[in-house]
């Protein structure tokens, strides 16, 4: 096999992709986001690129190693000198170390005393993903999600100002005042920490740097999925279950699951202040309620719409978004657009070869910087609680 020929293969593919990262970093057409997602997504393929080439040039060597051994076995039972031409084609050396496929024929595989221990093992080159909690609070359309720089920023707010009246001709036009304050975010840093033995990493079927960078990704992006919802604000987000930042709804014992009522009700207190409602979250047990809630108990037509409806999609004409990141029995509406938070960095994943050089292992790291979240008016998020009794 000429693995001279699928290195550079490979290598050739590695150039390919960072000229499309050059590409990417001057092209004005896209954001700032949009370039560093899509470089990261390109880094990885050219590490990948390049772990593939340093594979074949490692199998190379091997088979280099291998063929000089053989020409040495060969010389010295045929009695041929070391210098005599061995030719790296043909078939004539394989009768003194027969291939893995030949040695197999002269033993029992499946068992292990006749030789079944020589057969490894074969491990797919796919790798199944365990089932996460998928992060549903970027999915609300409105959110506002703000970039900035520096440590960190603030956004001004009007609380308050004064109402106009009617001025009488030629009369002087009183002042009015307006009060602002000012929301705060300060970025906090979730960060995820792996490593890797470089056997590991070389003999894996699976390629274990892109499959350990999608592992960290998810973990950071369940984790501030979260605290976006249940954060105490202590070393962490702020969520919005916590106390004053929305208004709180706590049904009175005998309701133990959120209905349309309540769900309804919510809605017009938000429009009562001026806002616009634009989402539902429900945790998996509410969602089930309110989406199996019928006319007249258990008979009559579904309230979120006939089966052949979206019935799981939406209600009152919303989305309806299911996290199991939510707290039980609680059911979140609210105008998106009053809702904001901050992203400092995106997730950016970083490998070091040099940080365990003395153990000769890989070291992954993934950090995402996100400051927040805050809620401009706490009436435009009314965070329902059903009650456990």
């Amino acid at each position: 096999m000429n693995y001279q020929k699928f290195a550079e293969g490979a290598l050739e593919k590695r150039a390919a992709v960072i000229g499309e990262m050059r590409s990417v970093r001057e092209n004005s057409k896209l954001s700032d986001a949009e370039k560093r997602k899509r470089i990261d997504e390109l880094d990885l393929e050219a590490n990948r690129f390049e772990a593939e080439a340093r594979d074949y040039v490692e199998r190379a060597e091997r088979e280099t190693e291998s063929r000089s051994t053989i020409a040495r076995f060969g010389s010295a039972l045929t009695g041929r000198s070391e210098r005599a031409e061995i030719r790296d084609e043909g078939d004539e050396w394989r009768g003194l170390l027969p291939s893995g496929n030949e040695y197999r024929t002269l033993i029992a595989g499946g068992s292990p005393s006749a030789g079944g221990y020589a057969v490894p093992a074969t491990v797919a080159d796919k790798w199944v993903e365990h089932l996460r909690n998928s992060s549903v609070f970027l999915k609300a359309p409105g959110v506002n999600v703000h970039r900035f720089e520096g440590g960190s920023f603030v956004l001004p707010s009007l609380t308050s100002s004064s109402t106009p009246g009617v001025t009488a001709e030629g009369a002087s036009i009183a002042e009015s005042a307006a009060t602002f304050a000012g929301l705060t975010f300060a970025p906090q840093k979730y960060a995820d920490f792996y490593k890797a033995s470089n056997e590991v990493i070389s003999d894996a079927s699976v390629d274990m740097r892109n499959l350990i960078a999608g592992v960290m990704t998810r973990n950071l992006a369940a984790k501030v999925d979260l605290d976006c919802f249940q954060g105490t604000g202590t070393s962490q987000l702020t969520g919005l279950t916590k106390s004053g930042v929305a208004t709180a709804v706590n049904l009175a014992v005998g309701n133990t699951v959120v209905k349309w009522d309540h769900v309804i009700s919510a809605y017009s207190d938000i429009e009562g202040i001026g806002a616009t409602p634009g989402v539902i979250w429900a945790s998996p047990d509410m969602a089930k309620a309110l989406r199996t809630e019928r006319e007249n108990s258990t008979n009559g037509g579904y309230l979120a719409g006939q089966v052949t409806d979206p019935v799981a999609k939406a209600g009152v004409g919303l989305p309806l978004l299911v996290s199991a990141n939510l707290p039980a029995k609680t059911v979140i509406v609210a105008d998106p657009t009053r809702v904001h938070i901050g992203v400092r960095s995106d997730v950016a994943v970083a490998m070091s070869e040099e940080f365990l050089f003395d153990k000769d292992a890989v070291a992954f790291r993934a950090t995402f910087r996100v400051a927040g979240l805050a809620v401009d008016n706490p009436a435009a998020v009314v965070v329902i609680k059903a009650s456990a009794t």
